[in-house]
């Protein structure tokens, strides 16, 4: 696996500040247990299977409008695609007007 940004875990890219983010507390039981450093919040999360934090404060991405990854369900790949593809198409259907236009008014032109 490529050791880029966009694939490190979720929850180093919170701690590196790749990922703005916020904290979540719960105080029912009277105690904060906020995770205060990296290790903490990453044995929290593999004492629950990475799913959720085995303690009731834990800290979560703040969306500042940055995809997370790079995956098509961040990033809407097939939306994206269509979107890109009708620009393509736009973009030439008016290049082949364009030069409509100046081949048939070329004796004007010169």
């Amino acid at each position: 696996m490529s050791r880029t940004d966009k694939t490190q875990p979720y929850r180093v890219r919170l701690w590196d500040g790749t990922l703005a983010r916020t904290a979540v507390h719960d105080h029912r039981d009277g105690v904060c247990d906020l995770p205060a450093d990296v290790r903490e919040d990453l044995s929290s999360y593999a004492l629950t299977g990475g799913f959720r934090a085995a303690s009731s404060c834990y800290w979560t991405m703040h969306f500042t409008g940055t995809m997370s990854c790079c995956c098509s369900m961040c990033h809407d790949g097939a939306g994206l695609r269509a979107e890109r593809r009708a620009d393509r198409h736009r973009t030439r259907r008016e290049l082949a007007d364009l030069v409509k236009e100046a081949n048939s008014n070329w004796r004007e032109l010169a």
